[in-house]
């Protein structure tokens, strides 16, 4: 059933303007009065029937709840019905009456003109559901069409309001809201607070300089928040592909970083006790020989560069890799590369000094140094001032001169690296002779072997792998599983079980034994760690020195099967 006059209908937009739907009563009297103040033909109210709030008074209405209710009794009274609807008045008859209804001919006679044709059926208010279930779902489809369609707009709306309205700070505090982002970030972002977000809302402009450290500083170190921003509300944030481009535009040429150590002096002005005492790694690893164009430069790269600039024809085979590590914190930096073909100690010198210096000059200090065991370093550190060659049974000096400074600069071998080369040493000279016996690589052969065919390893990691390492010496895990107590162990099991082969195995397990706890020491990093892995403390100086001081005496006794001492041989690491 329909009204004439009305056409408010239940919408968002409605129920934003407080406009209410309130039921036929169900008290028949009252119910009649309704019936009859709505002035429609032959109309019945049913269960269904509604009126707005717009045909009630204001006093009518209970608001005290959180439902907006009619009082006992209220009846409509409020409508624009047709001049041929209207109840009649009557005329008036003094003069004065007279003359104010003349006034009023053509406002009334327009009025009539207005309503003498019926109003179409789609501008007239609903009060009751139609009868047939096909036009009840017709229109409850264009209803829900209609409602989606509003929520879309409003939706799509109120994006762009946030969008021209907000700022990065606004954003940084809804992104801190949903847990995206962390305090330390946010105080890295808090740097572009007053960024407006409309700029990152407009596709195809150049991104200036604060835009692009913006989106870069948030996708490194939040990708969740970089993730949420471009695809939940719809920022122009450069795609992850465009960073990257960003970033390979970074000065990365060969030779010592400038930007990263500028950036190591003001963290250490930060945090002196943080970033004033470090460690300086060293270490050479082999490239493969390739040379491409770069972009960026407009040269051609893979070629040996010194960072002097000059211009080599030799294809570099080797990266030299600078890298400093905090001996208070946990954190590294690379400081410089190099890339080389064949670097002499000389050579190798010179570029230690210059890192050295340009550290110096930057307030840090480097403590010790640690490298590999190749015959290069071991030249280079003995013409800085150490003494590695000297005889092995008398005290070796393991520390050099800093050249700005004259303090003491400690030389560290590294543990990993030793560890590699006493696994080719066991399985290059064997056997070897100890006080107690030989020591021997075919036990580890045996074992391996014994394990294969058993099916069942003697709680051990040892495996073909181990045995045949020469495509995978780089693996420090390969190494540390194989001179590892665990096999030692194993060996002496063996011994006991009765297999013939381990009967002189004993010498060996206390070789790989002793080796293992050498590392397990000179390795350790868990300061919660026990045994041999704890760090070096007051609790376990004396032990830790009393097992430094054996480790030194039984290796410095070992010999080769030509009688010569194995510290005298091309392996004296």
């Amino acid at each position: 059933m329909r009204r004439l006059g009305c056409t408010t209908v239940r919408t968002i937009q409605t129920r934003s303007q407080g406009i209410t739907f309130h039921k036929f009563p169900k008290e028949k009297q009252l119910r009649r009065q309704w019936e009859v103040a709505v002035k429609r033909d032959n109309f019945s109210a049913n269960e269904r029937s509604m009126l707005c709030s717009q045909h009630f008074q204001p006093e009518d209405f209970d608001r005290t709840g959180q439902i907006v209710r009619l009082r006992d009794g209220t009846k409509p009274s409020v409508f624009s019905f047709p001049t041929h609807l209207k109840r009649k008045v009557a005329a008036r008859t003094t003069q004065a009456s007279r003359k104010a209804e003349a006034s009023l001919v053509i406002d009334c006679s327009l009025q009539s003109l207005q309503v003498t044709e019926p109003s179409p059926t789609y501008l007239e208010h609903t009060y009751a559901l139609p009868p047939s279930p096909t036009l009840l779902k017709t229109r409850l489809n264009e209803a829900l069409a209609r409602v989606e369609s509003l929520e879309k707009e409003m939706r799509n709306s109120k994006a762009r309001e946030w969008r021209v309205k907000k700022t990065v700070c606004c954003l940084l505090e809804d992104l801190r809201g949903k847990n995206l982002i962390n305090e330390e970030l946010q105080e890295r972002l808090d740097l572009y607070s007053d960024l407006p977000l409309g700029l990152l809302s407009k596709q195809g402009h150049e991104s200036t300089k604060e835009q692009r450290e913006f989106a870069l500083t948030l996708h490194l170190h939040g990708p969740k928040a970089y993730s949420y921003l471009r695809e939940s509300l719809h920022l122009h944030l450069p795609h992850p592909h465009t960073l990257q481009r960003w970033m390979s535009s970074v000065d990365s040429k060969p030779g010592l970083n400038t930007m990263m150590l500028d950036m190591l002096r003001r963290k250490r002005e930060e945090d002196p006790v943080k970033y004033g005492r470090v460690a300086l790694m060293l270490d050479g690893m082999a490239i493969r020989k390739h040379v491409q164009y770069s972009p960026h430069s407009q040269k051609m790269t893979g070629f040996v560069d010194m960072g002097d600039g000059l211009n080599e024809t030799d294809i570099a085979t080797e990266a030299l890799v600078f890298m400093v590590v905090g001996l208070q914190g946990h954190w590294k930096a690379p400081i410089a590369y190099y890339l080389t073909k064949s670097l002499t100690p000389d050579t190798q010198k010179v570029l230690l000094v210059h890192a050295l210096e340009a550290l110096h000059e930057r307030g840090i200090r480097v403590m010790s140094l640690t490298m590999d065991g190749h015959a290069s370093n071991i030249s280079m550190f003995n013409q800085l001032g150490c003494q590695l060659k000297a005889n092995p049974c008398e005290p070796l000096k393991t520390f050099f001169p800093h050249p700005a400074t004259g303090k003491r600069v400690f030389v560290m071998m590294d543990a990993c690296h030793m560890l590699k080369l006493a696994r080719n040493m066991l399985q290059a000279y064997s056997p070897i002779c100890s006080r107690t016996g030989l020591i021997n690589w075919d036990y580890v052969v045996c074992l391996n072997d014994i394990q294969t065919k058993k099916g069942l390893h003697a709680a051990n990691r040892v495996t073909e792998k181990h045995i045949q390492f020469d495509s995978q010496k780089m693996k420090v895990s390969l190494a540390a599983q194989t001179l590892s107590r665990s096999v030692a162990v194993a060996l002496r099991t063996l011994r006991d079980l009765g297999y013939p082969r381990f009967t002189l195995c004993q010498a060996t397990a206390e070789f790989i034994e002793m080796i293992d706890r050498l590392f397990d020491i000179m390795n350790s990093r868990n300061p919660r760690a026990k045994g041999f892995k704890a760090p070096l403390g007051s609790l376990i100086w004396t032990r830790s020195v009393e097992l430094l001081s054996r480790g030194r005496e039984y290796l410095i006794s070992l010999v080769m099967k030509d009688g010569t001492p194995l510290h005298r041989s091309k392996r004296y690491k």
